[in-house]
């Protein structure tokens, strides 16, 4: 509209063709947030290279997403699960797989590189695990539940993360070996689960002193 172009014109000026991309973005970025089209990570230009794909060593560790409702959330864990190595997700329920265009986007690649199953229900997947002698932990806020940096985390793990909104279910809850949470002061007391699950890897990557 004709004040979004104003605010173009305004700024047309200032850029040049020599600028970093920091002063580009000191410019452009509060332009951006006044007329409410803000970037996403899969928007931007890459200007140093990711690092090459090498034969990295997977860890015992496998994530279980119980219904999750966003593709975002979904696509940031794949990204989360191949910086830490992850060896599999098994995406359950209604969990977006990364034949949604929006979990690929997200997921910027590593959807190709992290390996991945759908199961219909989620108490198939955590029986696929259990059969391979894999200890299943759920991530939840019950008045049982373990910090997860003051528990030994056993050296292969699967870890379940649940809806957005409801969590996970007593019933699987009941199925998994141990219920921990990550130690929170705040009044929210809930972080995102792509957030969770970021924190929950480098604590066991940590304990493992990968």
């Amino acid at each position: 509209n004709y004040s979004d172009n104003e605010e173009l014109t305004k700024i047309s000026g200032l850029i040049n063709i020599q600028m970093d991309l920091r002063k580009f973005l000191s410019i452009t970025v509060p332009l951006e947030h006044k007329i409410g089209s803000n970037l996403k990570d899969n928007d931007f230009l890459i200007l140093q290279k990711d690092g090459e794909k090498p034969e990295k060593k997977k860890i015992p560790l496998y994530l279980i997403l119980d219904n999750l409702r966003s593709s975002f959330n979904v696509g940031s864990i794949f990204r989360t699960a191949e910086c830490f190595g992850v060896s599999e997700i098994l995406l359950c329920g209604y969990t977006a797989t990364p034949e949604n265009k929006k979990v690929r986007k997200t997921a910027m690649g590593t959807d190709k590189i992290v390996k991945w199953k759908y199961f219909e229900r989620t108490e198939k997947a955590i029986e696929f695990l259990k059969n391979r002698n894999i200890k299943i932990y759920a991530l939840e806020t019950t008045s049982n539940a373990k910090p997860i940096n003051e528990i030994e985390i056993p050296k292969s793990i699967a870890l379940i993360f649940g809806n957005e909104a409801l969590g996970i279910s007593k019933e699987i809850l009941r199925l998994t070996d141990k219920i921990v949470q990550i130690p929170l002061s705040g009044w929210k007391n809930s972080l995102n689960v792509g957030v969770t699950a970021g924190i929950c890897c480098y604590e066991v990557s940590r304990q493992w002193g990968k």
